[in-house]
């Protein structure tokens, strides 16, 4: 397992992690595993990410003209 140090805790953000690992019977290391491990839970799969940049894709896709390629469209948006 990795261990992880964290410098410069403002001393009000450390007493308030304090406080909430001891309203959860945690330590303070205890407790900030926990939020990481919640936080991890929340992000998105590499296959969900993949799917909602699809459906982006999909929804708001940028159509080229007769005769335009991708190429020509992102050097159109980066020369303006």
């Amino acid at each position: 397992m990795a261990t992880l140090t964290v410098r410069d805790i403002e001393d009000s953000d450390y007493e308030l992690l304090r406080r909430v690992a001891r309203a959860n019977n945690r330590s303070t290391a205890a407790q900030v595993r926990d939020m990481i491990a919640e936080l991890a839970k929340e992000l998105p799969t590499a296959d969900q990410a993949v799917a909602d940049l699809l459906e982006f894709r999909k929804k708001y896709a940028i159509k080229p003209r007769r005769g335009e390629d991708a190429v020509s469209m992102v050097r159109a948006v980066r020369d303006k």
